[in-house]
């Protein structure tokens, strides 16, 4: 009897051992996350009406770009994978939007997938994302700049003016190539034109949403 109590406790205290380090390991991975906010607190990750903080990527077609090299054109940044149901459902949208400004507007792609397979397999779909001009697609491989952008939800697009100052963050999918969606980009191209001062974006231009995918765990 003593001997099947001991047993017991030797493998009653193992298991709290066991639990004890994943609650450690969790609590370190968490003080690192924050760590590392903390340290980066003097400069906002995502504030609307500031400057984006800048990056340097490499797109899949092996060019080497960096987001200061768009100002003066409008941006979107948006975030996306191929096992993504939403970010599927706006694609051909944001495609036809980007390819109604070719000159005025970039779109930057970055994707979360877990492997260059995946991209090459989604983008067969979608070969506009590979031929056309203003369209950049980026492998954020090691989740680098989705981690510095503090990107939770999939898809998830940030709208930058001119000067590279957030204007919009959207959350979840919307129809890109609607008539107002196209008024309100018209109106980030060429601020207050005809009135004299900025245009506000209306009711009806693009709407943040909470449909997003929660982005699944590459590890």
């Amino acid at each position: 009897m003593n001997r099947h109590l001991r047993a017991l406790l030797i493998v009653g205290g193992l298991a709290i051992l066991m639990v004890v380090g994943v609650l450690a390991y969790k609590n370190q991975q968490q003080g690192s996350t924050a760590g590392g906010a903390a340290g980066e607190a003097q400069q906002p990750t995502v504030q609307l009406k500031q400057e984006l903080p800048g990056f340097e990527a490499k797109t899949l077609a092996g060019k080497d770009i960096q987001l200061a090299q768009f100002k003066g054109k409008v941006v979107v940044v948006n975030f996306w994978a191929s096992w993504c149901g939403p970010c599927i459902e706006e694609v051909p949208s944001l495609i036809k939007l980007v390819q109604t400004f070719p000159n005025e507007m970039e779109l930057i792609a970055i994707s979360g997938d877990s492997s260059q397979a995946d991209i090459d397999s989604f983008l067969k779909s979608f070969p506009e994302m590979k031929t056309v001009p203003n369209i950049h697609v980026v492998w954020d491989e090691k989740k680098n700049l989705s981690q510095k952008y503090q990107v939770y939800r999939l898809p998830e697009s940030f709208i930058l003016d001119k000067d590279l100052k957030l204007v919009k963050k959207i959350s979840g999918t919307i129809d890109w190539h609607t008539e107002d969606a196209i008024a309100y980009m018209k109106q980030i191209i060429n601020p207050g034109a005809g009135t004299g001062e900025e245009a506000a974006p209306s009711d009806s231009a693009p709407q943040d949403e909470d449909t997003g995918k929660v982005p699944e765990d590459q590890d």
